[in-house]
């Protein structure tokens, strides 16, 4: 999806580059390195799948690049935990976002817990993947100790660390993403510059802060993920009253599969989604008025990902009887099959019930 980029200056004076991506109820995301807002333009699989499957099924979804890194300005001094709240706030307000979802990738949990213990009022639910409490100890993990091991210091290292970073961020695995991760490495950031946001990184401490989050919370750990640690995630879900961690399949960041992230989002953000057969029932779209409960239910458990055998599981029925289920379900909705029926439901959804 095409994402006009705006611009608003932070209360310290730094220009900060967002964008937003469909239509709906909100949610943003707290930066990460290098900027959300360039993952997605620059077609990052991992970050560009959840947010355009968030984009389809009626999220507004609000991404930009932190202070220091993307279109937002480079030459800034303050890149602290404090500054980059300042960022996440300036976004909101430019926005008019009185409440809204709050989420974030890796480093920029940390942002996302400093912003929602500040502003409860405005975070409605919290949504942190492989996030870290400790800046230190992250920055301890081997697979970022081994990439940073030969940090670059002039302009001429920028592509080779890159290469370094990227090689180890896809597992060694897939050559055309780390070419792709390469690239933006270089064109998002600069020696000085990441050196710098590594620094503050090492400071931060939230800690003291996760005893204050009061809004529903979803911690998630990809074990695949090379910057993550199950350890550190469940030291964040652990201080969070109330948090639940969830252990997702797959390796978001490298693109090779997503669905696991995808699944585990999905289950937990439609908490301000009526049911599918709910909305259906609303008349939205009329030939769905012929679906019978059951049929309603099945499409139900098929918009949310789960397979045939799951389905079954979930119901109680047999698989041949999902089947057949479905055969009637696709025959009544006009669609081709799998693919078409959860397009057939996310075009008609939208996370707040609107039709």
């Amino acid at each position: 999806m095409p994402v006009p980029i705006q611009f608003v200056t932070t209360s310290d004076g730094v220009r900060i580059a967002f964008g937003t991506v469909g239509e709906g109820s909100a949610i943003v995301f707290a930066s990460n390195i290098f900027g959300d807002l360039g993952s997605y333009l620059a077609g990052w699989p991992g970050t560009a799948a959840l947010i355009n499957h968030l984009a389809a099924v009626g999220w507004r979804v609000v991404i930009y690049d932190v202070r220091g890194m993307g279109a937002s300005d480079r030459d800034v001094d303050a890149l602290d935990l404090a500054a980059r709240v300042r960022d996440l706030t300036a976004v909101v307000e430019a926005l008019g976002l009185d409440r809204f979802a709050l989420g974030a990738y890796d480093i920029g949990a940390a942002t996302a817990v400093a912003y929602a213990t500040d502003h409860p009022e405005r975070v409605a639910r919290l949504l942190l993947i492989s996030p870290w409490a400790s800046g230190a100890k992250y920055l301890q993990l081997p697979k970022l100790r081994a990439a940073y091991a030969s940090e670059p210091v002039v302009d001429r290292d920028m592509t080779l660390f890159a290469r370094i970073l990227g090689s180890v961020a896809t597992s060694f695995e897939d050559i055309d993403l780390v070419q792709l991760l390469t690239n933006r490495i270089v064109k998002d950031s600069s020696p000085a510059g990441l050196a710098a946001y590594n620094d503050a990184n090492r400071d931060i401490e939230i800690g003291h802060l996760l005893p204050d989050v009061r809004m529903p919370t979803l911690v998630v750990h990809e074990p695949a993920f090379p910057f993550g640690s199950f350890d550190l995630c469940q030291e964040v879900a652990a201080g969070i009253p109330g948090a639940r961690l969830v252990v997702a399949h797959g390796n978001s960041l490298a693109g090779r599969d997503h669905q696991g992230l995808i699944q585990a989002v999905t289950g937990f953000l439609p908490g301000q989604t009526p049911p599918v057969s709910t909305q259906l029932r609303r008349g939205v779209p009329s030939a769905a008025s012929d679906l019978t409960e059951r049929e309603l239910e099945v499409l139900r458990h098929l918009a949310s990902g789960a397979t045939n055998k799951e389905i079954a599981a979930g119901l109680r029925i047999a698989v041949t009887t999902v089947e057949r289920h479905l055969a009637n379900l696709y025959r009544k909705i006009g669609a081709r099959g799998r693919a078409d029926a959860i397009a057939y439901v996310f075009r008609h959804l939208r996370p707040d019930g609107s039709d």
